[in-house]
């Protein structure tokens, strides 16, 4: 049985692998698609907190990846195109916008995934004048191909089901703080929050994880999607640094500030009646929600800290 649990687990890290193609290769097929607008949007719009929020969630929404508009911004903000408080607002909103793959898929959109994919087929491959839309074909192949392969790991969830190797590993995360940790891990290997929380929820709509073992996880994944834009600061000067300090310092922060009320949270969420994965993907946009707002009235205070960590 456990020889045929490691044949399956391969396979599913190949499957992940391709899933991580699709991300990257959608995020560069959007960016490419918005062109010079996707920068402009930021410079444009961010000269609010609250507009920043906006666009923050929007992009990431849209490109699937909080990493890469972090990252983005540490770019940005170096290169003195953005002004390190107008970052602020954006980096808040990422982490809503980064909710919204959890939520396709307490929706079932799994379900359809290999539709869009063959239509996106269609469309990039049907050379003719009579099809207008072939420059959003590969966009569609492979926003298609993310949950086609969410699908898979979904039908992989199942035969888990039955390996006492995995569910021995399962049962630790039964402490917050070691499931917490196992977020970290995984979303810094992954380099994905959205891609971590999405097993997460595919792994407990299989029955291999309890409200309280995924919601500790998902904590664990909003401080280990903090470490690509720190990495990607050691490069830059002090305006690039303090822009994924901030990063850090909300995704941490917001995580030390939820802790004491977490048996709470668990409870009003337990509550409402949309099942095990409606009440994870609902509780991942909700936290991340209260965070937000949390720190918009406090941005000032935090942007002088940063100042200071980082003069």
């Amino acid at each position: 049985m456990e020889q045929q649990f490691f044949s399956i687990l391969v396979s599913l890290v190949a499957v992940v692998f391709v899933f991580l193609f699709a991300v990257k290769k959608f995020s560069n097929q959007v960016q490419h698609l918005f062109g010079d607008k996707f920068k402009n949007l930021l410079e444009r719009f961010t000269n609010t907190p609250l507009k920043g929020v906006l666009v923050g969630a929007g992009l990431t929404s849209i490109i699937q990846s909080s990493t890469a508009v972090t990252v983005l911004l540490v770019s940005l903000v170096d290169a003195g195109v953005l002004s390190f408080t107008n970052s602020i607002g954006v980096i808040i909103g990422s982490n809503i916008g980064t909710t919204l793959t959890t939520q396709l898929i307490a929706f079932k959109v799994l379900n359809i995934a290999p539709y869009i994919l063959i239509l996106g087929f269609l469309l990039m491959n049907i050379n003719h004048r009579y099809n207008k839309f072939q420059y959003l074909g590969k966009p569609i192949f492979y926003f298609g191909l993310i949950f086609s392969c969410l699908f898979i790991i979904s039908v992989f969830a199942d035969i888990f089901r039955d390996s006492t190797m995995l569910l021995s590993l399962i049962s630790k995360t039964s402490n917050l703080f070691v499931a917490i940790g196992v977020g970290i891990v995984v979303t810094t290997v992954l380099q994905s929050s959205s891609i971590a929380t999405s097993l997460i929820v595919i792994f407990a709509g299989g029955g291999l994880l309890t409200f309280a073992q995924a919601f500790g996880i998902i904590l664990g994944t909003n401080i280990g999607t903090t470490t690509t834009a720190l990495l990607a600061s050691t490069v830059t000067g002090k305006q690039g640094k303090r822009v994924a300090m901030m990063h850090f310092i909300f995704n941490f922060a917001g995580v030390i500030i939820f802790l004491p009320f977490v048996g709470l949270f668990s409870d009003i969420i337990s509550r409402i009646n949309t099942g095990l994965v409606g009440q994870i993907a609902i509780s991942h946009l909700v936290f991340n929600i209260i965070i937000a707002t949390l720190f918009l009235f406090i941005i000032k205070p935090v942007s002088k800290l940063i100042h200071k960590i980082i003069p």
